[in-house]
């Protein structure tokens, strides 16, 4: 989870924006006195769409694997 939040270590060590992960090219559609909020939003969806497929994938190991944590006996 932290590698797909990361922000900084792709921004300064990745030379090209070609190589930044999606979350991070975010970053791109926010100049300096605009924003494309179309792209953004779209961005935003996208970047989305993989986490809620595992979770919905998993969400049945997910919530058993927090039940039995929780359960004493």
């Amino acid at each position: 989870m932290n590698v797909w939040n990361e922000f900084t270590a792709p921004l300064y060590f990745l030379n090209s924006v070609d190589k930044w992960p999606v979350t991070l090219a975010v970053y791109n559609f926010f100049g300096q006195f605009s924003a494309q909020w179309n792209l953004v939003s779209t961005n935003i969806v996208l970047t989305s769409i993989p986490v809620l497929i595992v979770f919905i994938i998993g969400q049945k190991h997910i919530v058993s694997g927090l039940t039995s944590g929780a359960v004493k006996g």
